[in-house]
Parts: C-alpha cells; sequence; structure tokens
C-alpha cells in the first residue's frame, strides 16, 4: 500500500479540461493520482487544498508558541495544532505530489503560508552547531517530491529567460531544509498563448505524468518485494 499526499495549491477550484477556467497544474495532480489508482487501487491518498482552504498565516503567537515562550503548554500546543496536523501528514505519505501554478513568477502565497506552517524546529529539521552544516533535515530523504506546475509564460527553465523562475527553486529549498532530496518536476507552459502550444505543452506533460507513474510504481514495488524476501 503506497500513501500519497495531494497538495493542490491554485485559486482555480476546477480541473482544466473538465471545468471552465479550470487549472492546469490540478489538471496534472488529477492525473497523477487517476493514473496510480488504476495501476494500484489500493494506494490510500490525501488531499490538502490548500488554494481552495489557505492556511492560516503565522503571526506573534504562532512564532512565541514555537519557540517555548507560550503563557502556556496547553495555549502553544492549541495554536500550533494545525500546523502538527499538517506535518503529520508529511511523515505519513510515501510520495508528496504538489500541483502549483506560477503566480507573478513565484509560487501562490497560499503555498507559502503552507510552508512557513511546516519548517519547524525538531519536527521537519534540527540544529546542530557541533556540525559545519548545522541544519539537518528530519523528514525521510528517500520521499519523492512530484512537482507539477503551470507557467502562463514559455522556456522559465532556459538560461536565458529574461524573467527567472522563482516556484520550483523556492519549493525545492524549503523541502530540501526539511530534508526531502528527490523531486521529480513537469510543467506545463503557454497558458497565456493557447492555441496549438499551449495543447502541445499539455499533451507533452500529461506523457511525462503517466510516464512518471509506471516508473515510480515499479520502483514502489521492488522496494516491497525487497522487504518481503528479508
Amino acid at each position: 500500500m503506497t500513501n500519497i499526499l495531494r497538495i493542490d495549491t491554485s485559486a482555480r477550484t476546477g480541473i482544466s479540461g473538465i471545468h471552465p477556467h479550470g487549472s492546469l497544474s490540478r489538471r496534472l495532480t488529477e492525473l497523477f493520482i487517476n493514473t496510480w489508482n488504476e495501476i494500484d487501487s489500493s494506494i490510500q491518498i490525501k488531499v490538502r487544498d490548500v488554494g481552495a482552504n489557505p492556511p492560516p498565516l503565522i503571526d506573534e503567537e504562532w512564532i512565541v508558541s514555537e519557540f517555548g515562550y507560550a503563557e502556556s503548554p496547553e495555549k502553544a500546543q492549541q495554536r500550533l495544532q494545525f500546523s502538527d496536523e499538517l506535518i503529520d501528514e508529511l511523515n505519513w505519505a510515501d510520495i508528496i505530489v504538489l500541483g502549483v501554478p506560477m503566480y507573478n513568477f513565484g509560487p501562490p502565497a497560499h503555498l507559502k503560508a503552507y510552508i512557513d506552517n511546516v519548517v519547524r524546529m525538531n519536527k521537519t529539521y534540527k540544529y546542530d552547531s557541533s556540525k559545519a552544516q548545522p541544519y539537518i533535515g528530519l523528514l525521510d530523504h528517500e520521499k519523492p517530491v512530484i512537482l507539477l506546475s503551470a507557467r502562463g509564460g514559455h522556456d522559465f527553465d532556459s538560461a536565458n529567460t529574461p524573467f527567472a523562475n522563482h516556484v520550483e527553486p523556492s519549493i525545492k529549498t524549503a523541502f530540501n531544509f526539511m530534508g526531502l532530496e528527490k523531486f521529480h518536476e513537469i510543467a506545463i507552459e503557454y497558458q497565456e498563448y493557447g492555441g496549438d502550444l499551449l495543447q502541445k505543452s499539455i499533451a507533452d506533460a500529461e506523457l511525462k505524468t503517466t510516464a512518471l507513474v509506471h516508473k515510480l510504481q515499479q520502483q514502489f514495488d521492488k522496494k516491497r518485494n525487497r522487504a518481503v524476501s528479508r
């Protein structure tokens, strides 16, 4: 059995190709889950829709609670309860599937709020001053993170792009800080152009997504078989 955490961050709640003005990133996360389910219907799925239900922004009370200065342990626990829930989901998952559109060259603010809620000392990382690199991620280094993105323009991964892509780099930095190292990236581009360019980009991204599901599913099967053979 494989546990998959699906995190959608688009403010568009519909799915492209199904709903008017639907989200392209949700189209890819939906395809990923449906394809895996066709291969292995025993998967367990949790959906965290931060696009439709944005996490609360961290505030002074959150910071005071996180660093041990709350009026009481009970009050700190109450303020950090939602954060603990998000972190529990990250630990539960065997695979994290993240759908994220590009908003003005970066990820949606909803996702930044999510990240701020899950980067926690001694929960998702620890600090060891005796080491040259003192920050140590606590999440499973082998856990794959699938970044499925959608962009209005194109060629954002090119060295010659006039405007930098801050979506995948910022996500990978934060998730790597928490210990996650295995990233797979697929993007749809040309949304602002539409027409054949967009349709080709969608088709290419869907083919890559389907192929990635099959590849990962085979890897997980081999890992389970090795565990049983021991």
